[in-house]
């Protein structure tokens, strides 16, 4: 049975910036992360973004640095998995919580977080994430230090000038066919509400 594999690449800041004009204020900024492997960097990026975990110098990695620390590709299941097993995937109609590398999973202190989101702005931000598709797949994003395991678009944490914070990714299959998707997932910041 060929199971649902799920490739996310996740690049820099790509996406439209809109400027309070005069005040040197955004008001809000997003980055599309296409689900793709090579994607361009973006130096100027208001949000930084950073692989976590132990990627390829695990054979089981989820995740891999491409480049700058601002392009990181994750696979789901982690591409040293599929290539021992290639009928190995996500399974339907179920919720997948991935907060970790899968080459740390027996670490006794494993990096928590597959992604670092950093705020590279000149003020606080909220982040969250959005996820459009065509299929039935559900993607998001949470703070994995946070018990509850909350959706970032649920509950917008603030990002301190340099401030980050580290996610895993939630994906949800219910409904979705099996076969391999082509996904993107943006991630958003904006100035808090006052």
């Amino acid at each position: 049975m060929k199971r649902r594999t799920l490739v996310a690449g996740l690049g820099s800041l790509s996406a439209s910036i809109h400027l309070a004009v005069g005040s040197g204020a955004f008001t809000s900024v997003s980055a599309e992360r296409r689900v793709e492997v090579d994607i361009e960097g973006d130096n100027d990026a208001f949000l930084g973004l950073k692989q976590l975990g132990g990627g390829t110098d695990t054979i089981y990695g989820r995740s891999v640095e491409g480049g700058p620390s601002e392009q990181v590709a994750f696979s789901f299941p982690g591409s040293g998995e599929l290539s021992e097993n290639p009928d190995l995937g996500l399974g339907t109609d179920s919720v997948y919580e991935f907060d970790r590398d899968s080459g740390e999973s027996d670490d006794t202190a494993p990096t928590e977080g597959l992604l670092r989101i950093t705020n590279q702005g000149t003020q606080p931000v909220e982040v969250y994430s959005k996820h459009k598709t065509d299929s039935e797949l559900e993607i998001e994003l949470y703070d994995v230090t946070d018990p509850d395991e909350t959706a970032l678009r649920d509950d917008l944490p603030t990002l301190r000038i340099g401030g980050n914070i580290d996610v895993g990714f939630r994906i949800r299959t219910f409904g979705a066919d099996v076969d391999e998707f082509d996904e993107t997932l943006t991630i958003v910041a904006k100035a808090p509400d006052k």
